[in-house]
Order: C-alpha cells, then sequence, then structure tokens
C-alpha cells in the first residue's frame, strides 16, 4: 500500500495536470451550453423599413426625416441583418441603450462553441455623420484588451467608412434612456 501512495504521490503534477484538464473542459461545456438570451424576432419595424427604401431610392433628397430607435427597434434589426447573412458568426442579439453609450450583447459562435459576447460603444455626430467609439468589448465576461480593442476600433471604422457615403446628413443623434433619436436629411 505504501508503494501505491509513493507512486501517486510521485506523478502529483501529472494529477494536477488532469484536473486543469478537466477543469478547463468543463468550463468550455458550461459556455457553450449557457442558457440562451431570448432570440429576437428577424424584422426591420416599418419606421426603419421606410427610411432605408427612400435611402437607396434616391427620389426624396432634401427630404427631412427623424425616427425614435428603440431598444427592441435595434434588437430586431440586428437579427434582421444577422438572417440575411449567415456567415456573420453570431446569434441572439440584443441591444441596451443609454444616454452615455450602446452596449450589444449575443452569443458568437467559435470553434462549435457559443460564447457570451458583450460590446459598449459610444456614438457622436461628427459633420452630420455618426461616429462610433468604442468603450468596452468582452469575451465570456472577461474584458479584452486594450490593443485588441483598438484593433476593432480600426476595424469598425474602416467598416464605417463605406456608411459615411449615404446620402443622408444627420443633424441630431442623441442617445437616451432606452432610445436614440436620429433627425436629417436625404442628400
Amino acid at each position: 500500500m505504501k508503494q501505491y501512495w509513493r507512486t501517486l504521490v510521485a506523478h502529483r503534477n501529472l494529477w494536477i495536470g488532469l484536473a486543469l484538464l478537466l477543469a478547463n473542459g468543463l468550463a468550455w461545456l458550461g459556455a457553450g451550453s449557457a442558457s440562451l438570451p431570448p432570440q429576437a424576432e428577424p424584422r426591420l419595424d416599418p419606421q426603419i423599413a421606410d427610411i432605408r427604401e427612400k435611402l437607396w431610392s434616391g427620389e426624396h433628397k432634401g427630404e427631412a426625416f427623424k425616427i425614435v430607435v428603440t431598444e427592441q427597434m435595434a434588437t430586431d434589426a440586428i437579427a434582421w441583418f444577422l438572417v440575411r447573412h449567415p456567415e456573420v458568426p453570431f446569434s441572439h442579439p440584443q441591444v441596451e441603450i443609454e444616454p452615455g453609450g450602446v452596449t450589444g450583447r449575443g452569443l458568437a459562435h467559435v470553434f462549435g462553441l457559443r460564447t457570451p459576447v458583450y460590446g459598449r460603444a459610444n456614438i457622436l455626430l461628427r459633420d452630420g455623420k455618426p461616429v462610433v467609439v468604442v468603450q468596452e468589448i468582452g469575451v465570456a465576461g472577461v474584458a479584452v484588451p486594450a490593443a485588441l480593442t483598438a484593433a476593432i476600433q480600426a476595424e469598425l471604422e474602416k467598416q464605417l467608412g463605406a456608411s459615411q457615403s449615404l446620402p443622408v446628413d444627420l443633424d441630431r443623434l442623441e442617445l437616451g434612456p432606452d432610445t436614440i433619436t436620429v433627425e436629417g436629411v436625404y442628400r
């Protein structure tokens, strides 16, 4: 019996390693099967659809518009976009709007696992165009390093560059509790 215990103790590092692997596996399993947030209805609110249609038709130059986007409208619009772009590995979007910024949450699909992710950003108006400033990004409840956040900000600016050419000038973009108010003119 003493020999058994000596052998067991002699391989203590092996046992610690196996315990850590097991704990890591259980953590990944838990992350992949965490209770899912509610699934948004993939639809465009009629107000958003109307602005989108007028924007692309080009027949409403000089016409003013105003829309108050609620958290639910934004969440449903993101779900609508995701249904049309299955290559984007994201689901179960949720949007929270406050005067200091917008928080988006959902599940990223990474290596077959559903991992909770979130991002917080402020949206400002500069020269009639929206500017998004990333404040924080997190994966599985942990904030990502500043260098990665900066890289994501750079990519976001590159992607938003295309939206800067939209035929619209914004006069007002205001974040309120649970809503974003946008006013502008079609160019």
